[in-house]
């Protein structure tokens, strides 16, 4: 069975009954009218896949209600029946955007033929259409695969939405553990106060009835499909179109996406199933996320259990690797890392110094500045710390920044020797705040540093021991006070150093 919708338009019964019998019994869903006027309404009443209408008829002429078809849906596919099919007529019509013409008298192949190249052509520009439009969607999905900060998904989906759909309006809803009810989490061209505001329980509103039912929703003009969705609308300030599909997750409902539009062309079922294809990614990203929050529990007591450890050996670095991961979040976040790395640089940060695990405790506790030899042996610890940690399943920034924390920018460091954006940046940005704690950090053998003293410091090994980029950044959030440097209000000691 074909399945398309078609409506024909003449004013002569004769055509429509000849046409709805033969298109009806190809298996077609066919609706007829009697003039334009009448054509016009049914279609803003009725999704329709092909127009075939007369071009000769009182009032309304064909030509006329195809421009303002055209305008109605500018997909819309036509075919003009005529008994005056001359060349000019034609020509006019291809011009036009015409599919084709069928002239009378016409007998049942050439209608048919007609209508199935018609047909074939509305499907292949659907397709297209359809296509055209999931490409961003296999584009976000790349990231949708790896986000774990759920504000950043939200603000990926509505840039997509906005862009791709050219909807004035998106919120994304979801479900309040403690009420059941839906808040606003996320939302574009919504009254500030009205996304604070908007809530709404199962069976409540557009977006409660859809939670309830577990089923999407168009609207088109002020009227659904669904009667119970007809009663709840506000008549006032009505979008021009608006769809709302439910986020369902393995067991219940997550939430509901809203998007909404004040101008041309209406929403589709095309555009219904992209948005839903769009929503299962979302729901498949937030249960990946929180998959995460719990396995990043067991992730951090082994964190905290390394970090101990360290701690046993080296009562200096007590505090040290808690202010390193302080001055290394700041300086990442400055120099416009997301979320998800400054999480990454905190751990590395705290982790940066789990190799000396692998030091001798003689070495570990020397009150002393180290002789060469003891600083060899210790030149070490960023591969211990690599082949400690790389086992666990740490992500590459981790193992990079903390392996390759003591390399100079000029290539004198250590492990490798290697120089410049050769580093990893975020062992740029660890080398930095681990010299900065280490300067200010009070050691046996010497007092504290000024915070001068640290600028001058930062500024004179620009380009040598550090990252310009990073030692301007840091020198900057010190300068503006927004980098507090020495004893901090959780560290009821003076911060250890790692000079060694």
């Amino acid at each position: 069975m074909a399945g398309e919708r078609i409506l024909v338009v003449d004013d002569e019964e004769m055509i429509r009954d000849l046409c709805a019998h033969i298109l009806g019994d190809e298996g077609y869903g066919v609706t007829v009218m009697p003039n334009g006027e009448a054509a016009l309404a049914e279609l803003g009443r009725t999704p329709t896949d092909l127009l075939i209408t007369d071009i000769k008829m009182p009032g309304m002429d064909g030509l006329e209600l195809f421009e303002r078809v055209k305008k109605m849906n500018p997909d819309m596919v036509t075919i003009f029946i005529t008994g005056h099919g001359t060349l000019d007529t034609a020509i006019e019509s291809l011009m036009r955007g015409v599919e084709g013409f069928v002239l009378k008298p016409f007998t049942q192949e050439e209608l048919v033929n007609a209508v199935d190249r018609a047909v074939t052509r509305s499907r292949l520009q659907k397709e297209n259409i359809r296509l055209k439009a999931l490409i961003p969607l296999f584009e976000i999905s790349k990231l949708l695969v790896t986000e774990i900060d759920l504000a950043h998904l939200f603000r990926i989906i509505s840039e997509v939405l906005v862009k791709e759909f050219s909807v004035e309006r998106v919120s994304l809803m979801l479900v309040d553990d403690a009420t059941g009810s839906l808040l606003i989490r996320a939302s574009h061209g919504l009254p500030t106060d009205l996304a604070v505001k908007a809530r709404r329980g199962p069976g409540e509103g557009v977006s409660g009835i859809v939670m309830k039912h577990r089923r999407p929703v168009i609207i088109t003009k002020g009227k659904s499909s669904d009667p119970e969705v007809m009663a709840t609308l506000n008549r006032d300030n009505e979008p021009l179109s608006s769809m709302a599909v439910p986020l369902i997750g393995k067991d219940k409902v997550l939430g509901v996406l809203n998007i909404s539009k004040f101008t041309d062309p209406t929403f589709t079922t095309s555009d219904l199933q992209i948005v839903s294809v769009l929503a299962s990614q979302v729901v498949a990203t937030m249960e990946n996320a929180s998959l995460y929050e719990g396995l990043r529990e067991s992730y951090f007591r082994t964190v905290q259990a390394l970090v101990a450890a360290v701690e046993a050996k080296d009562p200096y670095t007590r505090w040290h690797s808690t202010n390193v991961a302080k001055y290394a979040v700041a300086i990442a976040r400055d120099l416009g890392f997301s979320p998800s790395q400054l999480e990454e640089i905190h751990i590395a940060a705290i982790l940066h110094d789990v190799g000396k695990i692998g030091i001798s405790e003689r070495i570990i506790s020397k009150p002393d500045r180290l002789s060469r030899e003891e600083f060899d042996i210790m030149k070490d610890h960023p591969a211990h710390g690599m082949r400690i940690l790389e086992p666990i399943g740490f992500s590459q920034l981790i193992i990079s920044a903390i392996y390759q924390h003591h390399e100079r920018y000029d290539g004198k460091g250590y492990p490798q020797g290697i120089a410049g954006e050769n580093i990893a940046l975020a062992a740029r940005i660890l080398t930095v705040a681990d010299t900065i704690d280490a300067m200010v950090s009070e050691r046996p053998y010497r007092g504290t540093i000024s915070s001068e003293t640290v600028l001058r410091e930062l500024e004179r090994e620009s380009g040598l021991q550090f990252d310009p980029a990073v030692s301007g950044a840091a020198r900057k959030l010190i300068e503006k006070g927004l980098l507090k440097l020495g004893m901090h209000a959780y560290a009821q000691h003076a911060p250890a150093a790692d000079t060694k």
